[in-house]
Order: structure tokens, then sequence, then C-alpha cells
């Protein structure tokens, strides 16, 4: 939809817009992924929606009208990130050499002359 015809809309109809074109994008993802979807380009169009009411919510209210237009809970909470190891701590306490890789390389093959 254009989005002057989404300007032409309360800011009420527009979250309730916005409710159930995530619900329709998190679908078609689904769809996609199993390979049942009927129309894929649907997903660009509903994406796209998405995108032009954030827009017009955001100029029409600032961050809070957007953020209210969220949905309220996602499905599941995240989950856990696995632990990064800290580079710097073992940066600093080297001796600044540098440290020998694991296996030593290979020779380099050269073509035979002939």
């Amino acid at each position: 939809m254009k989005a002057a015809k989404w300007r032409d809309r309360s800011d009420e109809e527009l979250r309730h817009e916005v409710r159930g074109l995530a619900e329709e994008v998190r679908n078609l993802r689904f769809q996609l992924a199993m390979g049942v979807a009927k129309n894929p380009s649907r997903l660009r169009e509903a994406r796209r929606d998405l995108a032009r009411i954030y827009t017009i919510l955001g100029q029409r209210g600032g961050p809070t009208a957007v953020a209210s237009a969220a949905p309220v809970a996602p499905a599941h909470p995240p989950l856990p990130r696995p632990a990064r190891r800290a580079r710097a701590a073992k940066a600093s306490t080297g001796s600044g050499k540098k440290r020998a890789s694991r296996r030593p390389s290979a020779p380099r093959r050269t073509k035979a002359k002939g």
C-alpha cells in the first residue's frame, strides 16, 4: 500500500496493522523455510509496509509512538550467547614476540624444469 494511504489512518489503526503485519511476516518466513509459501514476494511487501508504518508513526509522535506499536513480548526468551575470550587480556600479558603457528607450513611445491 502506498504511504499516502497509510498516512490517512489513525495511530491506533496503524498500531493494529503493525501487529498484524508482524505476525504475517513471521508466518511467511516459516512458510518460506518449509517451502510451502504460495506467494514468496508477499514477504517483501509485508516488510516494506511494516517499515512504512514505523516511519509514519515515528514522524508523528517520536520514539514513544514506535515503541508502543511494537509487539508486546516475543514468543520465547532469546537463547544465551556463548562466552567470548578476552583478547585484550591475552595481548597485554604477552612479551611482544610473535607466536609460532601450531603447525609448520608445508614446503612449497615448485614446477619441474625441463
